[in-house]
């Protein structure tokens, strides 16, 4: 269980309260939801990092892999956030992580980033990737003072890498070359 903060509004005064927010593995009942969120966080920065519209249909196929663990996050009985998570080359990878627009800011990405980290040390893994549309800048930002750094360019992606044990390297197969960025491990 996660304690979240929000805002309620009594009369003309804003008041701010801890919400109970609760983790458990996402159903197939809980798709419609969590491709909602997605659709409204993603569609946008789809088009403009690729100029394609959006389709539900690539979140579904990575959600529905046998091998991704996806969790979903509730406050009040509604999805609120989700991530989808696997094992590649020996890291942990980030599918996709989202929080709803309405609930952003309250710290339910930090909490969903501490149990994907939970997840990865479970698993021994040195490290945890996620690629980030190069055009989203504000996802970028949140990246980084979760303490990942920068790899490389995946054509409209940036290639994103937290190592967990610094004593242990993280397992990379990726771009090299002129114009990639390497992790300075």
């Amino acid at each position: 269980m996660f304690l979240s903060e929000g805002f309620i509004v009594i009369g003309s005064m804003r008041q701010k309260v801890m919400m109970r927010a609760t983790s458990r593995e996402m159903t197939r009942k809980d798709l419609p939801q969590v491709l909602a969120i997605s659709r409204e966080n993603m569609s946008a920065i789809i088009f403009s990092s690729w100029g394609v519209e959006y389709r539900d249909e690539d979140l579904l196929h990575i959600l529905l892999e046998p091998a991704a663990l996806n969790e979903v996050l509730e406050l009040d009985g509604r999805i609120v956030a989700y991530f989808s998570i696997d094992d590649r080359n020996g890291n942990l990878f980030i599918n996709s992580i989202q929080v709803h627009k309405a609930c952003q800011g309250r710290g339910l990405g930090r909490e969903m980033m501490a149990r994907i980290e939970e997840h990865a040390r479970e698993r021994e893994s040195p490290a945890i990737e996620l690629l980030v549309q190069y055009t989203n800048r504000t996802a970028m930002e949140f990246y980084r003072r979760m303490g990942y750094r920068l790899v490389c360019r995946q054509g409209n992606n940036y290639l994103m890498r937290r190592t967990l044990d610094p004593d242990r390297r993280s397992r990379f197969i990726g771009l090299s070359g002129p114009g990639h960025m390497q992790d300075p491990q």
